[in-house]
């Protein structure tokens, strides 16, 4: 039996009042203010019968926004392929849900949200539920003004308040983004991010705490809320496979398409 979220959402939902800047007022709402579309699709290298591709297809929306904070839901749908039944089979899925409340305090934003993450065999006998519920908060902003080059940061810092098999507990995220040549709306970037997890060991998964990386670069082009980006990356990644733990060290090439505010995953 799943535990009861409810008080959980609740509390993120109180706990969220305290990002707004002010008391809030009916007329300060503003319902639907923002939405955004984003898609990526890689294809991995070495590949094999079981992982050949990977893609998101991915939307948010602000449902109401007071000033400079907002309540926000999104939903991602993340699909692996490979060769295994035909040329291009589809044979993992997970889906990520996100409700949360931002805001903005100065150039930075600051997030707390309940992160949901699903995930799935597809045409394949699966009898254990592999899922987790993460309460978040999150920062994300520039870098300091004397950084050598512009870009990004993001941290987050979030524990579990339900999981089944894998036993994640406490996670740790930190990700920097830099633009190393830009010319009107174009250039070139490069981007690192680690995930450090901290796991409940278990028979099935008897693995302790473990790091995912990705490294990765590319261009980018931007014209008003439309992004273009082709990518190179090498990932080191944990629990690939559902059902069993194992690692692998793998790049990734391809190509993301963004419209609206959202950034991509």
């Amino acid at each position: 039996m799943r535990p009861n979220t409810a008080p959980l959402i609740r509390t993120l939902a109180l706990l969220g009042l305290g990002l707004l800047p002010r008391p809030l007022r009916a007329e300060d709402a503003e319902l639907l203010s923002g939405a955004s579309l984003h898609l990526e699709a890689a294809r991995y290298a070495p590949a094999d019968v079981q992982f050949g591709w990977t893609g998101w297809i991915g939307a948010g929306a602000d449902l109401v926004r007071f000033g400079r904070a907002a309540v926000y839901f999104t939903a991602d749908l993340e699909t692996i392929l490979g060769s295994e039944r035909r040329a291009f089979d589809a044979n993992q899925v997970s889906y990520h849900l996100e409700p949360g409340v931002r805001a903005r305090v100065g150039d930075h934003e600051l997030t707390l949200c309940l992160h949901h993450v699903s995930r799935h065999l597809i045409d394949r006998l699966k009898t254990q539920p592999v899922d987790w519920n993460m309460l978040l908060v999150r920062a994300a902003g520039p870098l300091p003004a004397r950084s050598p080059v512009p870009g990004r940061y993001v941290f987050s810092v979030g524990h579990t308040t339900a999981v089944s098999l894998v036993g994640y507990q406490w996670e740790v995220g930190a990700g920097v983004q830099a633009d190393v040549l830009r010319r009107g709306g174009g250039g070139v970037y490069t981007a690192v991010l680690a995930r450090f997890v901290t796991t409940d060991d278990s028979p099935r998964f008897p693995r302790g705490s473990f790091v995912d990386f990705t490294a990765e670069g590319g261009g980018r082009w931007t014209r008003g809320g439309r992004r273009l980006e082709l990518f190179a990356a090498f990932q080191h990644r944990n629990d690939v496979f559902l059902l069993v733990p194992g690692s692998w060290d793998r790049a990734a090439f391809g190509f993301r398409i963004g419209l609206g505010g959202g950034e991509a995953r």
